[in-house]
């Protein structure tokens, strides 16, 4: 049995990897509509709104992800989030990435290239639309083990009555709830090797036999040890190590 834990947020990790809405709903272009809003709460802010859960709010999720064939933790933490005035559908983020205890910095741009809003929502009160990104981070160049990090990014978002942009927290304590899931490829400046660099608010996309739970997220044992010991713990351990890992978890390693 999974302990009681002190912040809401590391329940909602525990919850499925894909969105049926996305991938069932009709919908319609919504690209130039997109452009009257401004994304960079999507991606960074300090709470999120929970529409009908058993809270108002929670922090705003850290994502939860894997590089290489080893399946092996990697965090990302996006640091701040702005607008590019000169395209209103590019976004300049800053942040730090973290394997094992190597931390980088890194700068770099997400940029919307699709945007549908879906003809039918889970909650009539609401508007529920997909965002597709493409990702280009570069990691400090100075800085051991660093490289150039591409992919996709899918975001969900919902408006509500007066036409604000919200993150789609619809649904969020149910099976299939996820957001910003992003497939990447890191690139080592150094070698020019590429690794596989997945990650996602809640789940993880396409991650192999890593996450072998269906309503919960469950660690493959033949990867926990590389990185996942914690995120583990927090679940499986005793009351003691429970605790300690969460400490661990709720860590702002990035400061």
């Amino acid at each position: 049995m999974k302990p009681i834990l002190t912040s809401f947020i590391l329940f909602l990790l525990t919850r499925c990897n894909s969105n049926l809405l996305a991938q069932e709903t009709p919908s319609v272009n919504y690209y130039s509509g997109i452009k009257a809003f401004n994304l960079s709460k999507l991606w960074r802010d300090t709470k999120i709104h929970v529409v009908d859960g058993d809270v108002s709010s929670i922090d705003f999720p850290e994502p939860i992800g894997f590089i290489g064939t080893n399946y092996e933790r990697f965090y990302i933490h996006s640091i701040s989030v702005v607008r590019d005035l000169a395209n209103p559908c590019r976004y300049i983020i800053q942040g730090k990435t973290r394997v094992k205890d190597h931390i980088c910095s890194f700068t770099g741009t997400i940029t919307v290239v699709k945007a549908k809003l879906f003809k039918q929502s889970d909650d009539p009160r609401y508007k529920q639309g997909e965002l597709v990104c493409k990702v280009d981070f570069r990691e400090d160049s100075t800085q051991n083990g660093s490289g150039h990090i591409r992919g996709t990014l899918t975001t969900n978002f919902y408006l509500d009555k007066k036409h604000t942009i919200h993150y789609d927290t619809i649904d969020a304590v149910g099976d299939g709830y996820a957001n910003n899931q992003c497939e990447a490829i890191w690139t080592s400046y150094k070698t020019h090797q590429s690794k596989v660099c997945n990650w996602g608010d809640f789940r993880m996309p396409n991650c192999g036999d890593l996450d072998q739970g269906v309503g919960d997220v469950s660690i493959n044992g033949k990867y926990v040890h590389n990185g996942w010991d914690n995120y583990v713990k927090i679940y499986r351990g005793n009351k003691k190590e429970s605790e300690k890992a969460l400490v661990e978890e709720n860590r702002k390693w990035w400061k």
